[in-house]
């Protein structure tokens, strides 16, 4: 309601009204209008001008802008706004009204820059139909592969300006091996002539691309149109062309180029090639602690209420973006399904406390077996994983050693080439499934079943690319190093020249296959399963459990940090793969949205936004922290390869930052290594420990201070409920004491008209 206020507290109220109902009119001096708007124990008040004065032009404006941000129903802030419109107002001139109609038009300008964006965002529309048609926690999934969307795109931005774009435009400059092996081409003579400089370590680059070029041009095709098949089937493993394309890491040189011949410019590729890897990790992990602590905000916020859950749940669960009927009932069903998991937990809290020593005993009996066979279970798959990969790589060097008769051998290779990746993905599948029985028996609580059954997951996924780099580490460390002026170790001659090429040539090949799996489950089995359920057995049990397919957000959130895992891994050994993942996740958007808007209904479970973002860029942290084990591990310890790369010859790639160092002049050397010693560590690492201390002291108190406000409000919520219970009492007692006084007095005017007649009488 609206109340009006004078200067001296007062204002014309009607009389005969009670206190409660009783309404107040403006009076004329109103120096201030408050609007309350009371919900439970809450007051909001909107002050505005004076309305009955004169009011300035700009004041005006800046309320009407600020209307919008006040927490009011849309009917009471369009009431706010004719009230603004129609007062009069006192025009502004000279350089205030310039200024004001400045800041119009950059608001406006602003607000039509906001809504045409809004109009052209990618899959704006998209998000707006599963926003209105599953809730916000759902599109909150679909907006996380947008932003890893922009994420690739901006890397791919980096790595094509410092790394694609220099070595397609600038000079190279061109040594004794280019010179003999484009004389040797032109004269057709390849083979021959290139033995005489094969000892030479700056010539292998011409060796391995000779290699590559041969065994592409002398592959046998299944069939005379087979030079097509062969093409796809290059296409899908990164061989023949694509091996020496930008795609890979071997493609790219160890040179200087020539930026400027007359002013002795130049780039140092290999430093950018490094360089731009580092700084583009770097900045992806600034992104998502930015992201994650936003995300972390917003679930603290939205978990400040954990202590009133049911009332939180029942009063502030609805997802008012919801516009159909469908939508709304599925999203009773999640809050019910909410509040049945409130309740188990709470049964399960009071179950644990009754369990007796035996019952717990066997418990922790069960839960110990079933680790061991997770364990078990995790083993084997890792197991699975390098003896596989081991075998395939034995195979392929048998298979493409010999180099005649290939006709019955090209599907053969095919099928060795995919087998790691297809040992990956079918555990990947598996093993989830059997993880998410053993954990219902292991009596948790569902959230916490929910978690387990997720880092169980994250690990196998995770651990089983690792144990894939190291299985591929074993097979390229078997040989040693070549003798010197030599390409390749003695008895060494099948194994890959180009290791790191070899590496993501198998990162690439899980991405095609991650992508073609998505694919195959949405459309070849969920949409079956669909049709079949709900048309051919339409109305049956049976029907219900084939057709009735949840989208769980957990899975599909897994699959997307999956990709992007490899993205990261092999975005070292192949720089155009961001790219590849780019058009991967937009295949793969239009593919989950498929599988959500037609396969699936939303899930049971109750996602809220915050507590979602929160979760993905968890699980995408994690990801990026096991994924820079294994790259960095490869920079800092690895020796590269001698026939390809921009970092060949070295004894690890960052030796290229060490040499670039040691080039510098002494003052930055002196400042680098100084960095490096023990002068600078210690005094950082205390001064570290000090501002975290700082920090956590100031946190503790902060946290200390919410404590005594909570305790605060609590006793003054105690206080206001006693008052008011005094003050019933107190209305009671003048009541009834108004009642007997005038029961008293009713009386004895009885009694007085009594004597009165008897006197008469």
């Amino acid at each position: 309601m609206y109340v009006a206020s004078t200067p001296s507290g007062e204002g014309r109220c009607g009389g005969g009204a009670s206190t409660r109902s009783r309404r107040c009119q403006p009076a004329t001096t109103t120096a201030t209008l408050v609007h309350t708007s009371r919900r439970g124990s809450d007051t909001y008040l909107e002050v505005l001008p004076d309305l009955t004065q004169g009011v300035d032009e700009e004041e005006t404006w800046e309320k009407l802008q600020q209307i919008r941000a006040h927490a009011v129903p849309m009917e009471e802030k369009r009431k706010l706004k004719r009230q603004l419109q129609s007062a009069p107002t006192l025009r502004t001139r000279g350089l205030a009204a310039f200024k004001l109609s400045k800041r119009k038009f950059a608001s406006q300008a602003k607000n039509r820059l906001r809504e045409m964006i809004s109009k052209i965002e990618l899959w704006h529309w998209s998000l707006r139909y599963v926003e209105g048609n599953f809730g916000t926690g759902l599109v909150a999934f679909f907006t996380f592969i947008k932003w890893l969307l922009y994420l690739n795109l901006f890397t791919c931005v980096l790595l094509a300006v410092f790394i694609l774009l220099p070595q397609i435009v600038l000079i190279h400059p061109k040594d004794s091996c280019t010179e003999v092996a484009e004389t040797n081409q032109s004269i057709g003579i390849e083979n021959e002539t290139l033995l005489s400089v094969e000892n030479d370590t700056l010539c292998c680059f011409e060796v391995y691309k000779l290699e590559v070029v041969e065994h592409s041009t002398n592959v046998h095709s299944f069939s005379e149109p087979g030079h097509i098949v062969q093409m796809i089937l290059d296409g899908v493993q990164g061989t023949g062309v694509l091996e020496l394309s930008y795609l890979f890491y071997g493609h790219y040189p160890r040179h200087i180029l020539i930026l400027d011949k007359m002013r002795g410019w130049n780039y140092n590729l290999p430093l950018a090639y490094l360089l731009v890897v580092v700084v583009t990790l770097v900045l992806s992990l600034v992104l998502m602690v930015r992201a994650a602590a936003r995300g972390l905000r917003e679930s603290l916020r939205s978990s400040e209420g954990q202590f009133y859950q049911y009332c939180n749940l029942i009063f502030g669960g609805w997802d008012y973006c919801i516009e159909n009927n469908k939508a709304a009932a599925i999203k009773k069903k999640a809050i019910y399904n909410e509040l049945c998991n409130h309740l188990e937990t709470e049964r399960y809290n009071d179950e644990k406390e009754q369990r007796t020593k035996r019952e717990r005993c066997r418990l922790y009996f069960v839960r110990l077996m079933i680790n061991l066979v997770v364990i078990v279970l995790l083993s084997v798959s890792f197991l699975a994983i390098f003896y596989s990969t081991t075998y395939a790589f034995n195979k392929l060097k048998t298979l493409k050693s010999n180099t005649e008769e290939r006709n019955e051998e090209d599907l053969e290779i095919l099928l060795y080439e995919y087998l790691p990746s297809a040992v990956i993905v079918t555990l990947n599948i598996i093993i989830p499934f059997i993880l998410r029985l053993l954990v219902e028996m292991e009596h948790y609580t569902p959230n916490f079943i929910l978690v387990l059954t997720l880092v169980r997951t994250v690990f196998l996924r995770l651990a089983s690319l690792v144990v894939l780099l190291f299985s591929i580490y074993q097979g390229i460390s078997e040989c040693p190093a070549p003798e010197p002026g030599s390409c390749i170790s003695e008895g060494c001659f099948d194994q890959p020249k180009c290791w790191e090429t070899y590496v993501g040539q198998q990162l690439y090949k899980l991405t095609i296959l991650d992508l073609l799996i998505m694919f195959l489950s949405a459309f070849l089995v969920n949409f079956p399963r669909k049709c079949i359920g709900h048309k051919l057995m339409r109305g049956s049990r049976i029907g219900a459990a084939i057709g009735d397919i949840e989208f769980m957000i957990p899975k599909h959130v897994l699959d997307i940090v999956y990709g992007q895992t490899l993205c990261w891994l092999g975005m070292f050994y192949s720089p155009l793969l961001p790219a590849v993942t780019c058009v991967k996740l937009v295949i793969v958007f239009y593919i989950k949205y498929f599988d959500c808007t037609v396969n699936s209904s939303q899930s049971s479970q109750l996602y809220r936004t915050s507590r979602s973002n929160a979760f993905f860029i968890s699980i995408l942290l994690i990801s990026f922290i096991v994924t820079i084990i294994p790259v960095g591990y490869s920079i800092a310890e690895i020796k590269p390869s001698i026939a390809c790369g921009p970092f060949r010859g070295l004894p690890t790639i960052w030796s290229e930052m060490v040499h670039v160092i040691s080039e510098s002049p002494n003052w930055i050397q002196a400042v680098l290594f100084f960095m490096g010693t023990a002068g600078f560590a210690v005094p950082a690492i205390i001064i570290l420990i000090l501002a975290w201390y700082y920090y956590y002291a100031v946190a503790a108190a902060n946290k200390h201070m919410v404590a005594l406000l909570k305790n605060q409000l609590i006793l003054e919520g105690h206080d206001k409920q006693f008052l008011l219970t005094r003050l019933d009492q107190m209305i009671k007692k003048t009541t009834e004491e108004e009642e007997a006084a005038r029961s008293s007095r009713s009386t004895e005017e009885e009694t007085g008209h009594s004597n009165d007649q008897t006197l008469e009488a």
